[in-house]
């Protein structure tokens, strides 16, 4: 992960306020293995994921969830993934999730993420039944 995103995440975990996620220091248990697994698999312990500490089975269950869709092979690569969940971050204006998956989109693309700038609007574009679209 480039300098710049580590230096961001930095400190990120207090940005959690209406729980109290268990200090990476402090984690046991199941809690400690996903933190272990996350960091060594994902490169981050990122606050969406962290905040779900204090239910352990939670946690490991967000953990399940974002690791298979974002790091298992399948029929789309990661920048795909990426790009597609810099555009569902877009849309639920998750500020922080948009800089990380922007930023890790950019660490496989390069700076030139227009190839894959279709699949961010579409993901971007996408709401649930019912609800208006976004302008």
């Amino acid at each position: 992960m480039r300098p710049l995103v580590r230096t961001m995440l930095k400190g990120s975990l207090k940005q959690i306020r209406h729980v109290t996620a268990v200090p990476r220091h402090e984690a046991k248990g199941l809690v400690a293995d996903v933190y272990d697994r996350a960091g060594r698999e994902f490169g981050i312990l990122a606050p969406p994921l962290a905040l779900h500490s204090p239910a352990p089975e939670t946690l490991a269950a967000c953990w399940v969830l974002l690791r298979e869709t974002l790091l298992v092979d399948g029929r789309a690569g990661r920048a795909a993934k990426e790009a597609v969940a810099t555009g569902v971050s877009q849309a639920n204006e998750c500020a922080y999730c948009v800089d990380v998956h922007r930023a890790k989109l950019q660490t496989l693309t390069g700076p030139d993420t227009a190839p894959l700038a279709a699949l961010t609007d579409w993901a971007r574009g996408l709401t649930t039944a019912g609800d208006p679209p976004r302008p």
